[in-house]
């Protein structure tokens, strides 16, 4: 079987959060997208974290538990998160990635986010080419 790599299931132009976005439009921006997970952007397109309904869930009980300050998605997102690029070997990913929470990792390219590999496409993609080899045998 060719080499099939990151590239071939990517999705180009994700949705992502801009620094400083307020909570309550992070909220309406993963819930309209139905997405789990969003990474989040500075202005050059870098990555610079990955927020999740998760996060935003704590982030309300405990603002309005305290009646805190405004929250942004830089007080709630992740700084540490698996990215990946374009040319990495799915099988690789798929071993790499299994005990791993996160549903979206991240594509760079030259530090830059290109795009997001979601689990669910991977998983899509595993499961054909498990059917492909039930054909073959």
């Amino acid at each position: 079987m060719n080499k099939q790599t990151v590239k071939q299931i990517m999705r180009k132009q994700p949705i992502t959060i801009q620094c400083k976005t307020p909570l309550t439009e992070i909220i309406h921006i993963l819930v309209t997208s139905q997405q789990a997970q969003l990474p989040v952007i500075n202005k050059n397109k870098q990555l610079i974290g990955m927020v999740s309904l998760i996060d935003c869930q704590t982030a309300l009980l405990i603002s309005a538990y305290h009646c805190d300050k405004p929250v942004t998605v830089n007080d709630v997102m992740k700084e540490e998160f698996t990215f990946l690029n374009e040319d990495e070997d799915l099988s690789e990913v798929a071993i790499n990635t299994q005990k791993q929470t996160e549903n979206i990792f991240p594509v760079l390219k030259d530090g830059k986010l290109i795009a997001i590999l979601r689990r669910t496409d991977l998983l899509v993609h595993l499961q054909k080419n498990l059917s492909l080899c039930s054909k073959a045998q």
